[in-house]
């Protein structure tokens, strides 16, 4: 291994840090041959399409990679249509019972188990070994944390930390200082203040009861992790009714946005609803690739508002480290694709072509390769650099930990059963406790899928 290398893993800036080779499959052993073969015969010309969710900022940096892989292989084109995030597995099961399912999809590591499951995604491990797929500068770990029953469906298209985001200028207005860390107790402390300092111009954070990935982070906080090997939930009735009641007593103490706010906000996964960016709240809990296309889109509405970024509250003395390295989309072929090569070809052409990485940057993520992330440090905007210091400083600190248990497929709809109930509890349609003990009862049915 070079010294370069050495030095990229020891840094974790390409997702090695905080990851394990162990638990992360476990979906059933029905999936071990949903494959297709990527050196079969094809059209010798066509047009590919190619399905994601993101902003517009993702679309025109996605749209540029195609025009550049259309200069080199002028017989193939790629098309695309993007969606937020809510509505965007809806769009692609539609598109796949129709018939016209993507060639390429960009697919998330909380839905990958169900779509494995249907034999919808294509097996790329072989071609990887026989580097068909070129990966051999890419983060091993990263590259296992998106296996499932240890085969690749999915290359991670970048690396990605859980992260809170804050607008600066609020804190300065209001004149408190950000903490280095904090516990879930002070952070509802600082926030009761942060909204009473800032007088009615907005409040301290958004309400995050209903998101999964910090409801998560709190579950790990206590030393396990939310599902079991075999697809069941590994949270207690009592763990959901603590995160619930947490979130109440925060709208109760006007510490975060009320519902009748909050249920028009956060909604898309999109930045036009972004509270933060809308300047309605203080505080958002996110993924740390979304700062930057967050940060442009509060320029665009405020010149010069400035976020900042900085780590999730922990759960206090004595908590487990619960933070992990995330890939942050991957990028799959549809197992039925008439253009398997092509979209090998493409997939070989994002991760390994020199323009095409710089195109691309980190608005997806951290590279998962050496070479990616040495082409693009020394262009890196200082927006960017806060993403990929913010990487570095989680990778060293001991708030991650590895993810040893991949999500079922079921875990979607333990997602959206979370919504529903946060939601109702919100809006004073459910107690804590009835709310609690309906998504206990719910997620034990809908987990394994």
């Amino acid at each position: 291994m070079s010294t370069t290398r050495r030095h990229f893993i020891k840094q974790g800036l390409g997702g090695l840090a905080g990851l394990s080779l162990l638990g992360l499959a476990g979906c059933g052993t029905d999936n071990a041959n949903a494959t297709i073969s990527a050196n079969q015969a094809e059209p010798d010309s066509g047009t590919l399409s190619m399905l994601f969710w993101g902003s517009a900022t993702r679309d025109q940096l996605t749209r540029a990679t195609f025009d550049q892989f259309n200069k080199q292989n002028p017989n193939y084109k790629i098309t695309s249509q993007f969606f937020t995030f809510d509505v965007y597995f809806n769009k692609l099961d539609a598109l796949i019972a129709s018939g016209k399912g993507p060639d390429l999809i960009q697919m998330d590591m909380r839905y990958i188990a169900q779509y494995v499951r249907k034999r919808e995604l294509m097996d790329l491990t072989e071609i990887i070994y026989n580097q068909t797929l070129d990966l051999s500068d890419f983060d091993p770990l990263l590259l296992s944390s998106s296996k499932v029953n240890n085969t690749v469906y999915g290359i991670p298209l970048g690396g990605n930390y859980q992260s809170t985001f804050y607008n600066a200028d609020y804190l300065d207005k209001a004149g408190m200082q950000l903490p280095e860390t904090w516990s879930w107790d002070s952070f509802m402390a600082y926030c009761t203040e942060l909204t009473k300092a800032l007088n009615g111009t907005a409040y301290a954070t958004q309400d995050i009861s209903i998101d999964i990935t910090s409801f998560e982070l709190f579950i790990r906080q206590r030393g396990h992790e939310m599902y079991t090997r075999d697809g069941q939930v590994n949270f207690t009735q009592e763990e959901a009714g603590d995160w619930f009641s947490y979130w109440s007593k925060m709208r109760d103490a006007r510490a975060c946005l009320p519902h009748s706010l909050q249920k028009n906000l956060d909604v898309s996964g999109s930045t036009q609803d972004n509270s933060v960016v809308q300047g309605k709240a203080a505080f958002m809990f996110t993924l740390s690739n979304l700062f930057e296309s967050s940060q442009k889109a509060a320029f665009a509405i405020t010149p010069q508002r400035r976020l900042g970024l900085t780590a999730p509250p922990t759960g206090g003395n004595g908590s487990s480290p619960a933070m992990y390295l995330k890939p942050s989309q991957l990028l799959s072929i549809y197992a039925n694709t008439k253009y398997p090569q092509t979209s090998v070809k493409y997939a070989n052409f994002i991760f390994n072509d020199s323009n095409a990485i710089k195109t691309l940057g980190i608005e997806r993520g951290i590279p998962g390769s050496s070479k990616g992330l040495n082409l693009l440090r020394p262009k890196l905007t200082d927006i960017q650099t806060k993403v990929v210091d913010y990487i570095a400083k989680i990778s060293a600190s001991d708030l991650s930990a590895v993810k040893t248990v991949l999500d079922p497929p079921g875990a979607a709809k333990v997602q959206d059963l979370l919504k529903s109930v946060g939601n109702d509890i919100a809006a004073g349609n459910r107690t804590v406790s009835d709310g609690a003990q309906a998504f206990y009862t719910g997620a034990k049915k809908v987990s394994a899928g």
